[in-house]
């Protein structure tokens, strides 16, 4: 028999069952206290038997709840119980979401919300075997290119920190490089100045960052996340002045180096394809989002239609018909921002 269990505020006590159940940054305590401090939080204790199969943690926000059980597998039955114990317990929401699922789920009332994909490399025992699984052209170049960096910089430096020996000022400088690259190629950057002490209050405590430096300068750097044996990559990038030289690859390269010899068993390259991670070996794994609603209400269809129609623009964006608008864009904003 499986039964529900209800507790408020956050489960600090089960923060090693997060990690071992679902091996997951979002779910644990630490990251959800962090970027979720003014939702409602709350979590539903799972028991099969008097044994704990399942930790479901929640917020709510408004009339929406979120649940932060995300980048894992949970059966359907228990996401569907768990829908119908919050709708049960919070008269007030009329939406929950599921993020990034591993699972894809046929659930009463809910429909798709969008897909997205983790890249996820299995790491092997060795530097040298991963070497070997690699194409041939991108072994060469890899090779080439940290060849011909030792060659015209022989002071290079490659530095790797965990952890609470993680400065701020390193996090800060990898995330300027990341919004000034962006902004090179007319792209909006995607983290928000408000955003960059939550990565680095995280950081301190499950983070792993290695960074390149030349003539002490930092030119490169990846900030992850390091749980149980998994790597979770989220920021990378490189100084545009070193660009001949690939350094993000070089850099993305150190970490997953570093991530071997630390014997990680796999590193998630995280949000979209690219042919950037698939030359690094990163298999497809397909996430869903979905929303379960209340009811079959006027809010249900409108938020259905507005899904339709942001994945209808979405595969506009994606297509080649809006290239020229979208090369123009780009152009103006690199105008614009050179100018500020």
């Amino acid at each position: 028999m499986i039964l529900f269990e209800f507790h408020e505020g956050l489960p600090l006590e089960y923060e090693s069952f997060l990690i071992g159940k679902y091996d997951s940054f979002i779910s644990t305590c630490k990251y959800i206290e962090i970027n979720y401090s003014s939702y409602e939080l709350n979590y539903i204790l799972v028991h099969e038997d008097d044994i704990l199969i399942d930790l479901l943690v929640f917020g709510n926000n408004g009339n929406t709840c979120v649940c932060f059980n995300s980048l894992a597998r949970i059966d359907q039955e228990v996401v569907q119980e768990f829908s119908k114990k919050v709708f049960e317990l919070f008269p007030g929401i009329l939406k929950i979401e599921i993020r990034a699922s591993y699972i894809e789920y046929t659930l009463k009332k809910s429909f798709l919300n969008f897909n997205d994909n983790d890249q996820i490399l299995d790491l092997p025992s060795t530097v040298d075997e991963y070497y070997k699984q690699l194409g041939s052209s991108t072994r060469q170049r890899i090779r080439n290119r940290k060849g011909r960096l030792s060659k015209d910089f022989p002071d290079i430096q490659f530095t790797a920190k965990y952890g609470k020996d993680i400065d701020e000022s390193i996090v800060d400088q990898i995330i300027e490089l990341n919004c000034v690259r962006m902004k090179s190629k007319g792209s909006i950057p995607g983290i928000a100045k408000e955003d960059r002490k939550k990565i680095y209050d995280y950081s301190k405590v499950y983070g792993c960052v290695v960074y390149i430096e030349i003539d002490g300068k930092l030119v490169a750097g990846c900030i992850s996340t390091i749980l149980n044996k998994s790597v979770f990559m989220h920021v990378f990038s490189h100084d545009n002045a070193f660009s001949k030289y690939n350094l993000g690859e070089v850099c993305m390269f150190y970490l997953i180096q570093t991530s071997i010899e630390n014997e990680m068993t796999t590193f998630h390259f995280l949000w979209g394809r690219t042919e950037f991670k698939k030359r690094l070996l990163g298999q497809n794994n397909e996430l869903y989002f979905y929303y379960i609603f209340r009811s079959y209400s006027i809010n249900y269809f409108i938020s259905r239609g507005q899904t339709l129609l942001t994945n209808v623009m979405s595969r506009l964006k994606e297509s080649k018909i809006l290239e020229p608008i979208k090369s123009r864009i780009k152009s103006i904003r690199i105008r614009k921002w050179q100018d500020s």
